[in-house]
C-alpha cells in the first residue's frame, strides 16, 4: 500500500488558504470545513507552507497575539521545513514519519507537485480495510467458501 493508493480512495482535496490570510479567516475555514490542516500558497500559487490546528494555538492564542491582525505567512510551516511524503511512499513509511515526528497530517508531492494531505485518520482507516479484506479472505478459505 503506497500514499497514492490512499490518496485514489480518498480523494484529492486539498484545503488552501494565501499567505496573507488572518489567522482569523483560517480558523473559520478550519471550522467550516472540519479540518486540522491547511496548504499555504503565495501570490504565484506555489506552495510555501502548511498550517495546523496546533501552530494556530501554539503560535497565536497561547502568545496573546490577535488572530484578527496575524497573518499565515507569521505562524505556517515554512517550506523548507516541511515533513512531506511522496506519492510512492508506503504505509509504514508514513506511519513512521508521522509517530517519529507527532504530525497528524502529511503532504504529498509527486515529484515537485502537491498531490494531496493524508492524515492519522486516512492511515488508520486503510489499515482497516486492508485487515478486514484479509480476515474476510481467511475466513472464507478456512470454511471452504473461497472460490476455486
Amino acid at each position: 500500500m503506497k500514499a497514492k493508493d490512499i490518496l485514489s480512495s480518498k480523494g484529492h482535496v486539498i484545503y488552501t488558504v494565501k499567505e496573507n490570510e488572518t489567522v482569523q479567516n483560517i480558523v473559520a475555514k478550519l471550522v467550516d470545513n472540519k479540518i486540522g490542516f491547511l496548504v499555504v500558497f503565495d501570490s504565484a500559487d506555489d506552495v510555501v507552507g502548511v498550517i495546523s490546528e496546533r501552530d494556530v494555538v501554539h503560535k497565536c492564542i497561547h502568545q496573546h497575539k490577535d488572530p484578527a491582525q496575524m497573518k499565515a505567512v507569521e505562524i505556517m510551516t515554512k517550506r523548507d521545513d516541511l515533513i512531506s511524503a511522496t506519492e510512492e511512499d508506503d504505509i509504514e513509511k508514513i506511519m513512521n514519519t508521522m509517530t517519529s515526528k507527532k504530525i497528524r497530517h502529511l503532504p504529498v508531492f509527486k515529484e515537485d507537485q502537491l498531490t494531496g494531505i493524508i492524515s492519522i485518520g486516512d492511515v488508520i482507516k486503510f489499515i482497516l480495510l486492508a485487515k478486514n479484506d484479509e480476515i474476510k479472505t481467511l475466513t472464507e478459505y478456512a470454511f471452504g467458501q473461497y472460490p476455486s
